[in-house]
């Protein structure tokens, strides 16, 4: 399509918009307000005063309405967005903005000062801005904050920057709250977007008040309406305006390492308001900016698409929902002027629009000009056809989506570059002058770029520009390291310089490449893994950071190309499965492995250019030998993953349900067809447990049956399996609960009176239950789940140490193909190196041992009738560690095997007799508990009647375990069903067998890594005051004594419902400074370094420099969980009377108490990693 043609029909619809659009006339700027604001000297208050004055009259933000809704059923009040924008003009919003600017410099104490941080918890809204803005006035630095954050990455952040207060948004309180506890933020809490209409927010805002009461914090608690009204009887507050002052701290990580400051001054913040910052970005700035604002205000992309609208005399609506849910209905009301986006709305607009098309698409249709059709309708409707221009940064953007932005919109699609810390660099590869005062490219002599390099001079991209941040807030060290000695700013990118001022971005200095999924993989690492495998002889991994997978070139080994005769295609299948075995030896995660390869004949040497002087890979002219191949190749999976997608929705219905399901999960993986075979197991494929979501809504959708991503994922489950699973739920006529059928499909709330046993167990089963006999006097047969499991084992040995002495049986449910593979995938977590634990484990197991294989999350626990039975006639107790632990997945994932499996087992205790039931729950059900209310001996139910679902670690799993208690309750209730439920915290290793660990848990990737990189922190906890170690204690118990309690209390449980925190309580400052003593006495190689930011950047780099099959059992993957030192604590974080009580009194475990963690344990982790060949 002709640019000049497409430039005329912009110029027609711009004029066609002036003259019946009258919106988009009214947002015409001012040329006289735009000259103004770019006066040299005009400081920041002066210019928001400026653009606020000056275009008084017209709508400055707009708001989803909402209208308040009592439901009848609970007479509860909630809020219900109404299909319309509220707009307030400018004159309001600078009433607003004046208003609490007073209130806050003045009246009540504590007031915020000039200087003084303010940090913001939210997402953007109209409120926000007002802060925001107040926050200018008053010469105070915002600290905006990532409301998508965990609390462990914004408690730094609070602690570094000592906020004077913190606003937050309703939705956000309980962390702000938490915040301000720290007592880094004592002064003030100012709560906005609050509507004291909807109970919810109520309640919200009454908890917080408890909370800090609780706490005896002297914080001052207050809602943004109040400081408004408060605000408009007090003076206006004084404009600060000294030298360019501090002004705002963006936070960012980048790709690893703590959260930094990027300090940006006034001048900086200035330049959000600017039309010459947006022509900078290559954004039209003449015509009218009428935008939909959706990202966060803790990116300046967010913060330039709202101020650079304010500053152009538009109108800024706000997205109604922060996770984007509401996006495409906002789109289409506000009708946008511009199109400014990340890739994920263009990806997300590419998906709307192919779904649209399959939807409406048949035999015989038409489809180019269905697509056609599709593209006009949503050009006018989705999008409301009065863009004038569009914008992709922040990430590269895939071909296939720009090519469908640019014929969709009939526009140019501009390509921004730029970052946080520099500002705009280029826009489609010209370098903007202003704001780029020099530039120059570094050789990177690792990489193979160089600045003499032909026909283009290559390097690390480095910039002097008028927009560069002037370092990190209170990191001058790490400021230091990426500016060169001339002043010029590191970017970390590798570009070519084409001609003057025209770059092309390549790669990413260090040749970590940052997939489209957010992961980072590391290329040169990855090569050498593969290189191990015996059909490799070289291997170039290639990777685009606009896609979510890898490539590669392979370069077979001799005798593999003697095996293909000469036929390279016929070596794909051979290498493709080498290389899954390399990647499962190595525990590569899926998307480290190589989607699709180009098979080379031909050696890279040096004399063909492709290996450097050192025999390394010459990656500069490997990307330009197949650079373009491999981008094709891209291209080509994409277009076919396309097609078969639609193929599986439109008709996968009616094909045999083990082709359709294979053909799915070829299509999702992008998997090699010679892998696709019925045994094929899906994480073999390269899935893992967030593809097997992804697959699992894709079975749903051609199906209209859930599949449970436990079964998906299940070491018992293949292909085949998987389609039995579904032609199974095809023909029955059962109907199970499922997620939405308890709680409702969408449910972002749990309500434990969802729970009830009538929507779990039939009515004969609960009518029965009471007249129910009492359970067994003695206990002589016991069904334990979950055996395969690191606790589960040695409870395992603790029964069949006890069935010993009572002739009785051990019955253990496995999840397997048959009877006879449980038996084997039992017997092998035994054998793990310890011929002792091996041998009493088969003597024990030989007489008193049964092994059945069965599902929990399946009727009848996946027994025929016959075995079920027997189960239900013959066990005395039911023992259940069994969980899908995964601190991933949702909740609504986990309902299948964690809930539904208790729910399961419950109907057997409830069958021919009353089965006591010992239940292994987490004490992170006390994540959403007040921690008052968290006891021992409180009834679940009403301590935790609701649990929000959110994306927060381990909320699904904690939800499950919570759902597994609530339902127990229910059944005590109704029956008298003995339950004892014990909630774990850290599970340690025993001293006694060698070779058992629990390698993927956080403590076990601690001990490894010390160890395999040999330093330490002066101390993992905050310094005094003198800058001493402070005493601390960690929560730990070793597994053989959690296994004894929990059987020998299992066994006193006859009647009652009785619930333990199965915790150390000592206040015995024992902790992981002593932890590390304890190695260093033991002979290991450790050194401290004394500052604890200096030993996180070492200990992160020395990971990363690991083997790999060390770095991937390394904390790395957790690593965030250690950005600062943590506050000591001392004793534990919840109570333990009871089970301590108990403990004593049934006389648990060698010293007839709670053990202390001693140094054997710990030096346990390291012989036992030793032996496993993992140090």
């Amino acid at each position: 399509m002709s640019t000049d043609i497409r430039e005329e029909r912009l110029a027609r619809r711009i004029a066609d918009l002036y003259a019946n659009d009258r919106q988009f006339v009214a947002a015409r700027p001012s040329e006289a307000l735009t000259a103004a604001i770019e006066q040299p000297g005009l400081r920041l208050p002066q210019l928001v005063r400026t653009v606020m004055e000056g275009y008084a009259d017209r709508p400055a933000l707009g708001q989803r309405a909402v209208q308040f809704i009592k439901d009848p059923a609970t007479g509860r009040t909630f809020p219900e967005l109404l299909p319309r924008f509220d707009t307030i003009t400018y004159h309001e919003l600078w009433d607003r903005v004046g208003a609490v600017a007073s209130a806050l410099a003045g009246g009540r104490s504590p007031s915020v000062r000039p200087g003084d941080r303010v940090c913001i918890l939210g997402f953007t809204s109209v409120d926000y801005t007002t802060i925001d803005m107040a926050l200018v006035q008053m010469g105070a630095v915002c600290v905006p904050l990532q409301s998508s954050a965990p609390f462990t990455q914004l408690r730094p952040i609070v602690a570094e920057t000592e906020p004077r207060m913190i606003a937050s948004s309703i939705d956000y309180l309980a962390d702000a709250v938490e915040l301000v506890l720290t007592g880094h933020a004592h002064a003030r809490l100012v709560v906005f977007d609050y509507h004291p209409e909807v109970d919810d927010q109520i309640e919200a805002y009454d908890a917080a008040r408890a909370r800090l009461t609780e706490a005896g914090s002297p914080a001052v608690l207050e809602r943004l309406t109040d400081v408004l009204e408060r605000g408009q009887t007090l003076p206006a507050a004084p404009v600060f305006i000294p030298d360019d002052p501090l002004t705002l701290l963006i936070y960012t990580s980048g790709s690893t390492g703590a959260p930094k400051g990027a300090m940006y001054p006034e001048r900086l913040v200035a330049n959000f308001w600017r039309r010459s910052t947006r022509a900078s970005w290559g954004q039209q700035g003449a015509e009218p900016s009428i935008t939909l604002s959706f990202l966060p205000m803790s990116h300046a992309m967010g913060r330039g698409i709202l101020y650079g609208t304010l500053g152009n005399g538009g109108t800024a609506y706000f997205a109604a929902k922060s996770d984007l849910s509401t996006f495409l209905d906002d789109l289409a009301l506000v009708r946008p002027t511009q199109l400014t986006f990340v890739p994920r709305i263009w990806d997300m607009l590419l998906q709307e629009f192919r779904s649209e098309v399959d939807r409406r698409s048949s035999d015989g249709t038409d489809r180019g000009a269905l697509e056609a059709e599709v593209m006009a309708e949503q050009r006018q409707t989705l999008l409301g056809g009065r863009f004038v221009s569009a914008l992709s940064s922040s990430a590269p953007i895939s071909a296939e989506t720009k090519a469908f932005v640019e014929y969709c919109l009939d526009l140019r699609l501009v390509e921004g570059y730029g970052s946080t810390e520099a500002g705009s660099v280029f826009v489609d590869g010209v370098v903007r002058r202003p704001p780029v005062i020099d530039y120059k490219l570094a050789d990177t002599p690792g990489l193979g770029y160089f600045h003499t390099d032909q026909p283009h001079p290559r390097g690390e991209l480095l910039v002097r520009s008028d927009d560069v941040f002037p370092g990190y807030y209170k990191r001058p060290e790490v400021t230091a390291e990426v500016f060169d000695v001339d002043g010029y700013y590191r970017t970390g990118d590798i570009v070519a310089e084409i001609a003057p001022d025209q770059l092309v971005y390549l790669d990413r200095r260090n040749n970590v490449l940052k997939l489209s999924q957010g992961e980072f993989v590391a290329v040169s690492k990855l090569e050498a893994v593969f290189s191990s495998s015996p059909l490799v002889r070289q291997i170039y991994v290639y990777g685009n950071s606009a896609r979510a997978y890898l490539l590669a070139v392979v370069v077979p080994t001799e005798s593999a190309l003697s095996r293909g005769s000469g036929d390279l295609e016929s070596l794909q299948p051979l290498i493709s499965d080498s290389l899954q075995d390399v990647a499962r030896t190595a525990g590569l995660q899926s998307y480290e492995i190589p989607r699709g390869f180009i098979v080379e004949a031909s050696p890279f040497t040096l004399e063909n250019g492709l290996l450097t002087g050192i025999r390394k890979l010459a990656r500069p002219s490997l990307k330009e030998r197949y650079g373009q191949r491999l981008e094709q190749m891209y291209t080509a999976l994409a277009e076919g993953q396309t097609d078969e997608l639609r193929a599986l929705r439109r008709s996968g219905a009616d094909r045999p349900v083990l082709e359709t399901v294979t053909r799915a999960a070829g299509a999702l993986l992008s998997a090699a067809a010679v892998d696709l075979q019925p045994d094929a197991h899906f994480t073999d494929l390269g899935g893992d447990s967030l593809s097997a979501l992804t697959f699992a809504n894709l079975l749903r959708e051609i199906f209209d049956i859930d599949v449970p991503v436990g079964v998906i994922v299940s070491p018992a489950t293949d292909l085949r399996v998987i389609a039995d699973y579904i032609e199974a739920k095809r023909t029955s006529s059962t109907k199970r609960p499922t997620f939405a059928t308890v709680h409702g499909r969408d449910a972002t709330e749990l309500r434990a009176s969802d729970l009830t046993l009538d929507k779990f167990l039939d009515g004969t089963t609960r009518a029965a239950a009471p007249t129910l006999p009492g359970p067994s006097a003695e206990i002589r047969t016991v069904l334990l789940t979950g055996a395969t499991g690191f606790l589960g084992r040695y409870l395992a040995l603790e029964w069949l140490q006890r069935m010993e002495g009572v002739g009785g049986t051990l019955i253990c449910l496995v999840r397997a193909k048959d009877d006879a593979a449980a038996r084997s995938r039992l017997d092998t977590i035994f054998d793990g190196g310890d011929p002792d634990l091996l041998r009493h484990y088969r003597e024990l197991a030989a007489d008193h041992l049964e092994v059945i294989v069965g599902d929990m999350s399946e009727t009848n626990l996946g027994l025929d009738k016959q075995t079920w039975q027997r189960l239900a006639d013959t066990v005395d107790l039911i023992v259940d560690p069994a969980a899908l632990v995964n601190h991933v997945l949702p909740y609504c994932q986990l309902f299948g095997p964690n809930v539904l499996g208790t729910a399961e087992l419950i109907r057997i205790a409830l069958t021919t007799k009353r089965k006591p039931f010992a239940y292994v729950s987490t004490i992170g059900v006390g994540a959403q508990i007040e921690p008052a209310t968290f006891a021992e001996d409180a009834d679940i139910r009403v301590v935790s009647p609701t649990r929000t679902v959110d994306d927060s670690y381990a909320n699904g799993y904690s939800n499950s375990k919570w759902a597994g208690e609530v339902l127990l309750r229910e059944a005590h209730d109704l029956c008298g069903l003995p339950v004892a439920v014990f909630r774990c915290d850290m599970i340690l290793v025993d001293t006694e067998y060698a070779g058992q660990l629990n390698l993927p848990d956080m403590f076990t990737r601690m001990m490894l890594s010390l160890v395999a990189t040999g330093i330490a922190p002066g101390s993992f906890y905050e310094l005094d005051a003198n800058g001493n170690r402070q005493r601390a204690h960690y929560d730990g118990l070793p597994v053989d004594f959690i296994a004894e309690a929990m059987a020998t209390l299992a066994e006193k449980v006859t009647d009652g419902f009785e619930t333990y925190h199965v915790m150390n309580p000592y206040d015995d400052g024992i902790g992981l400074d002593d932890y590390v003593d304890w190695l260093i006495d033991a002979g290991y190689s450790i050194q401290r370094i004394p500052d604890y930011g200096a030993w996180l950047q070492r200990f992160e780099t020395a990971m990363r420099a690991l083997p790999e099959q060390q770095r991937q059992h390394s904390l790395l993957p957790l690593l965030h969980n250690y950005q600062r030192p943590e506050k000591p604590v001392c004793g534990s974080i919840a109570p333990t009377e009871r089970f301590r009580a108990a403990v004593h009194d049934a006389k648990i475990g060698p010293d007839k108490d709670i053990p202390h963690v001693v140094a054997p344990i710990i030096v346990k982790y390291i012989t036992n990693l030793q032996l496993l060949g993992l140090l």
